[in-house]
């Protein structure tokens, strides 16, 4: 009879410690790997969607500046994976690919576009601190 109580208490004490490890070898999938592999694609939705209601722009206009954005984005992503340029050339390059894109999108928006999107990047510069 005791031995059938000890053989209980060591199973029971085995399954104990043996669940939380279960539990961790079947985790789901990093919440932050998927959306990285996911975010180029929704970084570039996000901006047209932020651009779209703080200018109010038209669908003609957003199908104009989704393939800059996209563009811009995969530069910038191969940049970041060319790991053999110093990180200063790095960072002027990153901010002419920036820059060129900038350039791209205002021949596309409206005068009235161009100006509200001037004082809206002057105040998110003001807002940072530069």
């Amino acid at each position: 009879m005791r031995d059938l109580l000890v053989q209980t208490l060591i199973a029971s004490v085995l399954l104990a410690i043996g669940q939380p490890c279960l539990a961790q070898q079947q985790s789901p999938p990093n919440p932050t790997t998927t959306q990285q592999t996911q975010q180029p694609h929704g970084r570039v939705e996000r901006q047209l969607q932020r651009m779209r209601e703080t200018l109010n722009l038209t669908d003609d206009q957003v199908a104009q500046i989704r393939p800059i954005l996209e563009t811009r984005n995969q530069e910038l992503k191969d940049l970041r994976s060319n790991s053999s340029l110093p990180q200063g050339e790095a960072r002027a390059k990153a901010a002419e690919i920036r820059k060129s894109a900038r350039r791209q999108i205002e021949h596309i928006l409206t005068p009235e576009q161009r100006q509200k999107q001037k004082e809206l990047r002057r105040g998110r510069q003001v807002d940072s601190g530069q």
